[in-house]
């Protein structure tokens, strides 16, 4: 775990310290998330443009898998109905 110390200015601004920034490759300009979480205050980089973009399109990709998978699933599940119904 790395820590350092940050002085609080008057307008509640804190400056994160080089050793961090350079560790989480935290340049000027970049947005971070400020959060409490179990009572103590969070700071991360938020993720970029590109970052969330990769990951959404993993997200609609599995979703697309798992709608294919749902789909023969159901395929499966309706012919064995008919197939009882038929009996019965």
């Amino acid at each position: 775990m790395y820590e350092s110390v940050a002085v609080v200015g008057e307008r509640g601004q804190i400056t994160i310290p080089k050793n961090i920034r350079d560790l989480e490759n935290i340049k000027p300009k970049d947005r971070v998330i400020v959060k409490i979480e179990n009572d103590r205050i969070v700071v991360e980089k938020a993720l970029g443009k590109a970052e969330k973009e990769r990951l959404m399109v993993e997200g609609y990709k599995k979703m697309g898998k798992q709608g294919l998978e749902l789909e023969g699933e159901m395929r499966h599940v309706s012919k064995e109905a008919d197939a009882m119904l038929d009996e019965y």
